[in-house]
Order: C-alpha cells, then sequence, then structure tokens
C-alpha cells in the first residue's frame, strides 16, 4: 500500500512540474511578443517624429528663402509646439506663486569687457594679484610671523604648542 502511495505522489509531483515548465514557456513567448510589439511601436514613433521634424524643416527652408535664409521669429514657437505637450508645469508655477521666481542661475565666472580689460591686479613680477588673492598676514589667526613668505601656516605642533601656552 506504501509503495502504491508513493508512486501515486512520485506521478502528481511529475505532472505538476511538466505543467509549470509549460507555463513558464507560455510566459516567456508571450514577455517576447510584448517586447517585440513594444519595440516596434517605439520604432514607428521615431521614424514619425523623424518625419515630422524633416517637414518642419523643409518649411523652415522654403519660408526662410523669402527672408534670405534669416531665422524668422516664430520658428522657435513652431518647434517647441511640436514637442508635443511641454506646456506649463504645474508644479513649478505654483512654486513660482509661493516663493518668487529665483532668477537666471549666475555663472561662477564669465568674462565681460569690463573685467577683461581690468589692469589693477596685474603684478609684473610674478603671482596673481586682484579679486581671488589671499591677504598675506595681517588678519588674526594664531600666526607669529607677518608675511614674510614660506610656510602661512604653521605645523600642527607648533599651533598646539602655541594654544596650550
Amino acid at each position: 500500500m506504501a509503495k502504491i502511495k508513493d508512486r501515486l505522489i512520485f506521478e502528481t509531483k511529475k505532472m505538476e512540474a511538466v505543467e509549470r515548465r509549460k507555463s513558464n514557456k507560455e510566459q516567456t513567448v508571450m514577455a517576447k511578443e510584448r517586447h517585440a510589439h513594444r519595440l516596434s511601436e517605439k520604432s514607428k514613433q521615431k521614424k514619425a517624429h523623424m518625419s515630422a521634424v524633416e517637414d518642419w524643416k523643409k518649411n523652415a527652408e522654403r519660408g526662410r528663402s523669402g527672408l534670405g535664409g534669416k531665422v524668422r521669429e516664430d520658428d522657435e514657437d513652431q518647434l517647441r509646439g511640436m514637442g508635443g505637450g511641454g506646456g506649463d508645469n504645474k508644479k513649478r508655477m505654483a512654486a513660482n506663486k509661493r516663493y518668487g521666481f529665483g532668477g537666471q542661475r549666475s555663472r561662477f565666472k564669465q568674462n565681460d569687457s569690463k573685467t577683461l580689460n581690468d589692469m589693477s591686479g596685474y603684478n609684473p613680477r610674478g603671482g596673481f594679484g586682484g579679486v581671488g588673492q589671499k591677504s598675506q598676514g595681517g588678519g588674526g589667526g594664531k600666526k607669529k610671523g607677518g608675511g614674510g613668505g614660506g610656510n602661512k601656516r604653521q605645523g600642527k605642533r607648533a599651533r598646539d604648542a602655541a594654544r596650550s601656552r
């Protein structure tokens, strides 16, 4: 009786394993089909977008031919409209309303005619002068010396010794 029971259990496990393998295979096939469909849709969208860009380019060139090749004022608006959606970001608008517009991001260093022709920081003997120069001695800290060259900051031992005195 036990042998028969073991055989039945073995048979049922075998059948379950076969069914599991079949369902796994079906799922992988379906996943591959879905992936292929997604890729084809993506390529269709890309082709449509590229053709729209080409059409815009041709129209823009035709429109510019009367202007002598110059850019028209509405070219940028037309290009923005092709992007689809975009529009005003509601979250951004709410933040601007609440806190105010932050303004244009500042550029850290930017040459202009005024700074380019400014020779006030020029030192003919070398070194760099002007805005970014560190001061020579003087202002605070635990320095003993003035501004005589060499190391401006004492070593850690000397600073600790000066502090303990």
